[in-house]
């Protein structure tokens, strides 16, 4: 309906806008108050400008029949483009000072920053007030209005972008190679029992969890209480896992068993997180296995002495697996197996890394030991 279209286009313009307080430098805002979108309350973006002289973004009223402000009709050539009716206004509207609205000051929040945790944050600890938690993450950037939209927004590291996969998320573009090994369309879901498996891996993923499948079935055709040809496929099914497992000499782990995940800007994060502060990771699949989620204290965490930084490894609870931790020349095995249902990991870590513009960390999947019969 025209109703549902109106609407649409608004939501649309007040999502692509952005409010005086977020961008625009406060020697600037007295400036930009008349350059306000009545419509979206943003700074406009497109300007048309009414015939009754009243100024809004084009995507505002594009369905509009009268000023939304004096209510004025609209005739044919009602609107016209303020780039070719008012140069020297349009001009200010460029002219005017903004900032990133990811700079520290901004006020300005995503839509969806709940939903794209996959970029690195700043944990912070629970009893401090929110007030008081330092934008770490921000951009650095000032210019003119014009330049924010034609040319930084478009590389901005910051900035929130639709995953190039197709997935539906909005990721940070600095993020992008860190959502990668959690994207949902690297992944598909086992029919059997379930699990995240990357895309051309469900071979192999059926042959290791071959013991686990039978089970599955096995449990099924418990609740249905009938036999015929699902029990002779599963006769021929514990026929070839047996074949299987008296040729397997020593399993080797699905691909990846791998993760690297690179800190950056370490100078600003080591000023940000104090000891007892950590930075998480983006989560990750090692082996269909996960997520996985690194917290890697700069500083130590309370129990680490001076001059040690503390690093820790969260994932899922029904895991038992032992793991290799490095940064640079600082390396850590685990001797026996640990369920990372909560996090594990070394308070005695490598040494602050001073004088670095960034860290680089590995953690390895080196064996996995059991799992619950719980998922």
């Amino acid at each position: 309906s025209r109703l549902e279209s109106c609407l649409a286009r608004l939501w649309l313009s007040v999502l692509m806008g952005f409010k005086i307080d977020e961008i625009v430098h406060p020697d600037s805002r007295g400036v930009a108050q008349q350059f306000e979108c009545s419509v979206c309350m943003c700074v406009v973006n497109e300007p048309l400008q009414t015939v009754c002289d009243h100024i809004f973004c084009a995507e505002c009223i594009s369905t509009c029949l009268a000023c939304p402000t004096c209510r004025t009709a609209f005739g044919d050539g009602a609107c016209k483009p303020l780039r070719d009716c008012n140069r020297p206004l349009m001009r200010m509207i460029h002219n005017l000072q903004v900032w990133c609205p990811y700079h520290a000051e901004s006020k300005f929040v995503p839509p969806d920053e709940d939903e794209s945790a996959d970029d690195t944050e700043i944990v912070e600890d629970v009893d401090e007030p929110a007030a008081k938690r330092k934008r770490v993450d921000s951009c650095d950037w000032a210019g003119s209005y014009s330049d924010l939209l034609a040319k930084h927004l478009a590389m901005c590291q910051h900035h929130f972008v639709p995953c190039p996969r197709g997935c539906g998320r909005q990721v940070r573009r600095g993020g992008l190679e860190a959502h990668a090994p959690v994207c949902a369309k690297n992944f598909e879901t086992c029919k059997l029992c379930h699990e995240a498996v990357r895309v051309g891996d469900m071979s192999q993923h059926r042959q290791d969890k071959a013991e686990l499948h039978v089970q599955l079935l096995e449990a099924r055709l418990a609740e249905r209480g009938d036999g015929g040809d699902l029990q002779r496929s599963l006769d021929r099914i514990h026929e070839r896992l047996a074949n299987l497992e008296s040729a397997r000499v020593q399993p080797s782990l699905p691909a990846p068993s791998i993760w690297r995940w690179t800190v950056t800007n370490m100078p600003a994060r080591l000023a940000a997180t104090p000891k007892g502060r950590s930075i998480v990771s983006p989560g990750a699949y090692l082996c269909g296995h996960g997520p996985f989620k690194m917290k890697y204290y700069p500083n130590g965490n309370s129990q680490a002495p001076h001059g040690m930084s503390s690093l820790f490894c969260e994932g899922p609870a029904y895991l038992a697996a032992r793991m290799r931790f490095s940064v640079g020349d600082w390396s850590q095995s685990s001797r026996r197996f640990h369920s990372y249902g909560s996090a594990q990991g070394y308070r005695l870590g490598p040494p602050v890394p001073i004088a670095v513009d960034s860290v680089t960390i590995v953690m390895e999947l080196l064996q996995i030991e059991a799992f619950s019969e719980t998922r």
